[in-house]
């Protein structure tokens, strides 16, 4: 049998970790279906308001030692713990008092004091639980595309006017996408190699992503080049996204796009302050993503929007690759260095612990003019994030984000354990409490049912000597009865022995009713 190279060796190691982290988030999902199921069906699950509320946007930095890097066997979970048995110190995924991916939305907004949820039903919040679990399956169902997806997306995104459009022209050498001093990007771009059209240079516009199919020209409009800056800008027809199908010019470590080893996308998107729906939609498109490029503009820092993004994104992706943009504008270029690092090392710890390959200061309107050693790096390490190190880059956020949901569900497994055992413990304490009522009220039914056994026979008794001795004088005056009726004479004989049959029932009857009566 002949030796493996390297590089098949590494593909190999690569589908067999594929296969793996499969099975995990098939497991993990399965998981969540059973907890909403119990949650519907027999109990809700309680949910820690209290302590989450009070804790707002807190996030751990701590991670997983082996998040860098996929590991053979999933860590082993240990004991469910309530938070009180929990040590600060631990290190792991989340912090005893906080959640991370099924956490509930508490707060009308990040700077209230007040939850919102301190006084909904238990009922109202095990709905709300419900529709977080679903949202963690549909993300899962996201992962399992994205694991089985042979290609590599590339999402470009940051604040508005950050110059993304500009970084995107400049990593494939060609001015494709429009540029403006003003925000001008109000749609998804996504740009691909040309071979996936059969060497075609296109721009397709796409109403809808998912009935998208290159080979049904029903399925989008073609658009024109000189025209794209109008569509980019204006998107009148309510397009979803911009299939842009170009030929790449290939730097001098090859082609990004089209590199022999995977196919690589890049998507430009609208600036994160555009409008509420398309910072909405930006979030969810993340979810699709292999690798988030968040540009930063070097005169700005992280904006609010821009810190909450990467907040979001941070469930899955340990590692963002972080490009500050237009640095040649800056005069004092250590100390905004400075505190651009200083603002990563508390949104994205790991990404801080790999900056110099994962944070890249920058400029793409020299790369277009000319070249720059700067930005050469940073695409250098860009290409090998992606393509070298797709362990980290395709399949560490699945791990991290399925190692975050499981343990979450030992959190709230140990909340639920420790609000069981506080619910039994109370009813316990109030069995104690009234057990000598409860068995002296025993003592009390013992006692009745003699009594009332007593006074039953003795009622009976009593009933049956008074009926035995009233029918008995009965009998003796059926006489009197029958004297009582009237003879008609010999030939009237018959009727008056009838009438005398009737007297006596009759009689027999009053009496039999009187002794009834008094029973």
């Amino acid at each position: 049998m002949s030796t493996l190279n390297s590089g098949e060796f590494q593909e190999r190691l690569f589908a067999d970790k594929c296969r793996r982290m499969h099975t995990h988030l098939l497991g993990t999902r399965s998981l969540l279906r059973d907890i909403g199921e119990y949650n519907r069906t027999k109990w809700p699950v309680h949910y820690p308001l209290a302590r989450v509320a009070h804790n707002g946007l807190k996030r751990s930095s701590s991670v997983l030692a082996s998040e860098a890097t996929m590991v053979d066997t999933p860590q082993a979970l240990r004991r469910a713990q309530t938070t009180d048995e929990i040590p600060d110190s631990e290190a792991r995924l989340l912090d005893g008092s906080d959640l991370s991916v099924l956490k509930l939305d508490l707060r009308l907004s990040y700077h209230a004091e007040s939850d919102v949820m301190g006084s909904l039903e238990e009922s109202s919040i095990a709905r709300l639980l419900d529709e977080r679990l679903a949202q963690c399956e549909g993300h899962i169902d996201k992962l399992l595309a994205r694991i089985a997806d042979k290609s590599s997306k590339i999402l470009v995104t940051g604040d508005l006017n950050a110059g993304k459009s500009t970084l995107v022209n400049a990593l494939v050498r060609r001015d494709i996408l429009p540029r403006d001093q003003q925000p001008c990007t109000m749609l998804f771009c996504e740009v691909v190699d040309a071979s996936l059209n059969a060497g075609v240079e296109e721009i397709h516009a796409v109403p809808s992503i998912a009935a998208y199919d290159r080979n049904d020209a029903s399925s989008f409009v073609r658009v024109r080049s000189e025209d794209l800056e109008d569509v980019v800008m204006e998107n009148d027809e309510h397009f979803q996204q911009l299939k842009i199908y170009t030929n790449e010019r290939p730097s001098e470590h090859g082609s990004l796009l089209h590199n022999g080893v995977v196919d690589v996308a890049l998507i430009d998107s609208p600036g994160l302050n555009r409008d509420s729906l398309k910072t909405t939609q930006l979030f969810a498109r993340q979810e699709e993503i292999d690798v988030v490029v968040f540009v930063v503009n070097a005169e700005n820092h992280f904006t609010l929007s821009g810190q909450d993004f990467l907040l979001n994104a941070g469930n899955e992706k340990a590692h963002i690759f972080i490009v500050v943009n237009r640095f040649d504008a800056i005069r004092r270029r250590d100390r905004c260095e400075r505190m651009v690092l200083d603002q990563i090392r508390d949104l994205s710890p790991l990404t801080y612990a790999e900056r110099s390959d994962l944070v890249h200061f920058v400029s793409a309107h020299e790369q277009l003019a000319g070249g720059s050693a700067a930005f050469a790096r940073m695409e250098h390490c860009l290409r090998s994030f992606t393509l070298e190190q797709r362990f980290k880059s395709k399949l560490a956020p699945a791990q991290r984000y399925t190692s975050n949901v499981l343990h979450d569900v030992c959190f709230l497994a140990a909340e639920n354990v420790g609000a069981a055992t506080r619910r039994i413990q109370e009813i316990n304490s109030v069995l104690r409490d009234n057990m000598p009522r409860y068995e002296a009220l025993l003592e009390q039914r013992t006692d009745a049912s003699q009594r009332a056994e007593h006074v039953l026979d003795s009622g009976c008794a009593e009933v049956r000597r008074h009926t035995a001795a009233h029918l008995a004088t009965t009998q003796l005056h059926l006489q009197d009865a029958a004297d009582k009726v009237a003879y008609g004479g010999l030939l009237a004989l018959w009727t008056y022995a009838e009438n005398v049959l009737l007297a006596i029932v009759r009689h027999v009857e009053h009496e039999v009713a009187e002794c009834d009566r008094f029973a």
